[in-house]
């Protein structure tokens, strides 16, 4: 902006599209839903690494303890994963089929 501020129209009609997106419940769930994922799929990309770096160790140590916290950890990992990829393929599916054509899924 130029440093002037917006005029009182501008302001009207910008309050009238906040109010219009806050009344909107869909969007609302659809912002919040992909925080959440962003979250638990950062979550478990680390119960991952931490999964593997379990896995190297209980393989050099052959502890029993490392091999009962590598597996309580990758379970807990794939857990978290599992919903994350089935609403990852649902969504390549719908865009899938708005474009008219099937994608490949791998």
């Amino acid at each position: 902006m130029d440093g002037a501020g917006l005029s009182d129209r501008e302001r009207r009609a910008l309050s009238a599209i906040e109010a219009e997106l806050k009344a909107d419940r869909s969007l609302d769930r659809i912002l919040r839903s992909t925080s959440h994922r962003r979250h638990r799929t950062v979550a478990a990309w680390l119960l991952g690494a931490v999964a593997a770096v379990l896995f190297v160790a209980a393989s050099l140590t052959v502890s029993r303890l490392l091999i009962w916290v590598f597996a309580a950890v990758w379970t807990s990992a794939v857990v978290l994963a599992l919903p994350l990829v089935g609403q990852w393929l649902r969504r390549r599916r719908q865009r899938a089929d708005r474009t008219g054509g099937r994608s490949r899924i791998l």
